[in-house]
């Protein structure tokens, strides 16, 4: 909200793509297509973002974070 970087948060591209003062941003509406989208992220703890975004969270965090095969996993022998 102060417009300054922390550990979690890079605050430029956020405001660049808010495109105007993210307190506007916040209280601005939301498309129900976005609202189910959030929603269903919400539900799977799964990250929402494009491929580069989730891959460069895997690298860092070294876990899948892509939905994988449903399904029981095979046991190694």
């Amino acid at each position: 909200m102060n417009g300054k970087d922390d550990i979690l948060v890079k605050t430029k591209p956020l405001l660049e793509i808010a495109n105007k003062p993210w307190e506007m941003f916040l209280v601005s509406d939301t498309q129900e297509q976005e609202i189910a989208l959030l929603r269903k992220h919400e539900r799977t703890g799964r990250p929402l973002g494009g491929d580069s975004f989730i891959e460069s969270l895997e690298r860092l965090l070294d876990r899948d974070l892509k939905p994988q095969k449903p399904g029981p996993k095979k046991k190694d022998k």
